[in-house]
């Protein structure tokens, strides 16, 4: 029996960002997005992480997110330009890059066919409930896909309160079902969130918040 979670991951007004799981294998290329004005993640899905991201010095700026194993980029310019990316496997891949108008994206790359996916599952399944939990809904919250886990679009809005702007991006299922939301505050006021708040949003067992104060709209 699936047991449903819900993930609610809390934002301010302005902080939205766009996200892209792009398929991929070894040696292949593949074209994604990148804010023209704003910053870019680049990720492995599975809990892999990337050990390398090279590109001209002249069109991009590349730095490391050593917490999560990502690539933080940000174009120069408006100019198309390549990256090759390689994950902790020494596997490369490269990526066409178009910089558009628009808020910053999060780019998660995600094998068709990745090796470790049965040994990373069985190890998942023979992890304590509450670890394994602590561990998905991480892998979730940065915006990577967990191994055994397929996820749907949705970018469907929920009704809650006349305060809030609460939408569901995406849905998550594995082991367990995971719903992703992100509610911004779009009243005049701080607004203070409690998890209990959200129990009654379809068949929820579980509710986990990012941010717990969320200021008012600017």
């Amino acid at each position: 029996m699936t047991i449903r979670w819900v993930l609610l991951l809390l934002l301010p007004v302005n902080a939205a960002y766009a996200g892209q799981i792009i398929e991929v294998e070894p040696g292949g290329t593949y074209p994604v997005r990148a804010a023209a004005d704003d910053l870019t993640s680049i990720g492995m899905a599975d809990g892999l992480r990337l050990q390398a991201v090279f590109g001209m010095e002249t069109v991009v700026s590349i730095s490391k997110d050593e917490a999560f194993g990502r690539a933080i980029i940000k174009p120069i310019s408006t100019i198309p330009f390549s990256l090759i990316v390689t994950d902790e496997n020494g596997d490369s891949y490269s990526l066409e890059v178009t910089p558009v108008a628009g808020p910053g994206e999060v780019i998660t790359l995600q094998r068709k066919s990745h090796r470790a996916n049965e040994a990373l599952i069985k190890a998942e399944r023979e992890m304590p409930f509450t670890s394994r939990l602590k561990r998905t809904l991480k892998i979730v919250a940065r915006g990577d896909v967990p191994a055994g886990y397929t996820v749907e679009r949705r970018d469907q809005a929920v009704a809650l309160w006349v305060e809030a702007d609460l939408r569901l991006l995406r849905i998550y299922q594995g082991s367990m079902t995971i719903e992703h939301y992100v509610l911004r505050n779009v009243s005049g006021t701080e607004m203070r969130l409690d998890e209990r708040e959200f129990k009654d949003i379809g068949r929820v067992v579980s509710v986990a918040i990012r941010h717990h104060v969320l200021a008012p709209q600017g």
